[in-house]
C-alpha cells in the first residue's frame, strides 16, 4: 500500500516489505518499529507480525497504476536490502521501478554492501536514487565508501539520526 507521506523530502511511500532487524546504533530508536506496533494494534493488513520482516508482493504493481509523476520513498517501513529479502524479489522491485519511469524512487539502506552486490553488473534505472544512512563514523562512513562505488545516476545520504561528528571528509 503506497501512502502519502509527511516526510518532507518525498511525496509517497511504497512499502514492499515491512519489518526489519537492528544492525547499528542508528536503529536504536527506529520510527518504523514504533509505527509498525501502532499499525499492528490497529489491525492494518501487512502488520499482523508487528515488525518482523514480511514481504508484500501484492503491492508491487502500485506505482504502475499511478500516472502522475510521484516521488516514492521505497520501504520507509523496512530495508529493501535486508539479508532476508531475496535478490529475486529485489529484482522484481527494480523491474517495476524501471517500468514506472515517470516516477522517482528513493531507496535508502543501512545495508550498503548488499545493495552494491545486487547492483554490480546491473543497470540501475535513472529514476532510481540509491542512498545510505549515516549515523556515526564506525557504521556510516564505510557505507558512504560503498555507495561511491555503486553506478547510479543519483546517490544520496540520509544523515539521521546523526549520533556523532563524522568529520569533514564526506
Amino acid at each position: 500500500m503506497s501512502t502519502y507521506s509527511r516526510i518532507e523530502w518525498t511525496e509517497q511511500t511504497w512499502n514492499l516489505t515491512v519489518g526489519c532487524t537492528k544492525i547499528s546504533p542508528g536503529c536504536k530508536h527506529c520510527y518504523a518499529e514504533a509505527m509498525a506496533r501502532r499499525l499492528q494494534a490497529m489491525g492494518l493488513k501487512g502488520y499482523e507480525n508487528g515488525f518482523r520482516l514480511n514481504l508484500m508482493p501484492e503491492r508491487l504493481s502500485e506505482p504502475l497504476e499511478r500516472r502522475k509523476p510521484t516521488v516514492y520513498f521505497v520501504n520507509s517501513m523496512s530495508d529493501l536490502f535486508h539479508e532476508r529479502v531475496p535478490f529475486e524479489y529485489i529484482a522484481r522491485v527494480f523491474d517495476v521501478m524501471k517500468q514506472a519511469h515517470q516516477h522517482t524512487f528513493q531507496v535508502l539502506t543501512k545495508r550498503a554492501v548488499r545493495m552494491a552486490t545486487f547492483c554490480k553488473g546491473q543497470e540501475v534505472p535513472p529514476n532510481v536514487w540509491l542512498g545510505v544512512s549515516v549515523e556515526n563514523k564506525r557504521h556510516g562512513l564505510p557505507r558512504i565508501d560503498v555507495l561511491r562505488k555503486v553506478d547510479a545516476t543519483i546517490r544520496f545520504l540520509s544523515v539521521e539520526p546523526l549520533l556523532e561528528d563524522v568529520g569533514d571528509k564526506i
